[in-house]
């Protein structure tokens, strides 16, 4: 039966530090036997799995002349060989292949905890999309009830009026629609225009009996099917209803031309 290496030697060998004639009996046996080499292959495998597994370090400039210290310190070669050198143990052989062992099952570790942590953090990301989205969603809703419980509340007043803003001569088409009560301080606009150029907004006034106009909000050119609601000063006694062009966002006061205009006496 084939005769084949120690365990240990192909660890030791990978790692440069199998040496003397050990190393010398080893390659000699590693050249015609294919199953070591193959185990020769998987050791050094392992040993660079476990050098690319950790970020390299940048010695300190200390480090550099402690060591050249250290070389100054080392006896001369010629006396160096004449010390004794003690054969390598085979239980320190058998203690570094283990290290190998739990060296290679700590990265294994490692990168299964990066892996989950980055699971759990996308899991974290998600949760908040969708519950910022539910959040958005219960606001609308809200806003929305709100608005409804306002339109109802005004379409069913006795002293609620309705005005009627008709299209100005060289403004765009339209018309548009307004409930007001003034005793609620709410206004209820559903009209349709032609769009506003792009850097334009549509702006909705209240024209009192006395002062300056009220703003009621930006309105959008297309609002049949879905009201604008406005809550105003409680009291407010108009004299009529304007919407105006005004710059993006609208303006304190009216500066652009009136595009649809309603007296509230009408």
């Amino acid at each position: 039966m084939e005769r084949h290496s120690n365990p240990e030697d192909f660890d030791l060998y990978a790692l440069g530090a199998l040496d003397g004639e050990e190393r010398t009996t080893f390659e000699s046996h590693l050249r015609t036997c294919a199953y070591c080499q193959q185990q020769l292959a998987e050791a050094q495998a392992v040993c660079a799995l476990i050098g690319m597994s950790t970020e390299p370090v940048a010695p300190a400039p200390s480090v550099k002349a402690g060591l050249m210290q250290r070389v100054k310190a080392e006896p001369h070669p010629a006396a160096a060989a004449a010390v004794p050198v003690k054969p390598v143990s085979r239980k320190r052989h058998w203690g570094l292949r283990f290290s190998l062992g739990f060296a290679l099952i700590a990265v294994i570790l490692g990168l299964t905890t990066t892996w989950l942590w980055k699971l759990n953090e996308h899991h974290l990301q998600q949760i908040d999309s969708l519950q910022a989205r539910l959040d958005a969603t219960q606001e609308q809703a809200t806003q929305s009830a709100a608005a409804m419980h306002a339109v109802t509340a005004v379409v069913g007043a006795p002293d609620t009026m309705q005005v009627t803003l008709q299209q100005q001569a060289g403004g765009p088409p339209g018309q548009a629609h307004v409930l007001y009560n003034a005793r609620l301080g709410v206004v209820v606009y559903s009209g349709e225009l032609a769009p506003a150029p792009a850097d334009k907004s549509y702006q909705l006034w209240l024209v009192p009996a006395s002062g300056v106009p009220v703003s009621a909000g930006i309105v959008e050119p297309n609002q049949e099917t879905k009201a604008a609601v406005v809550h105003l000063p409680e009291g407010l006694a108009p004299k009529a209803f304007a919407v105006t062009v005004e710059p993006k966002g609208g303006s304190p006061q009216p500066t652009g031309a009136k595009v649809l205009v309603g007296l509230a006496s009408s």
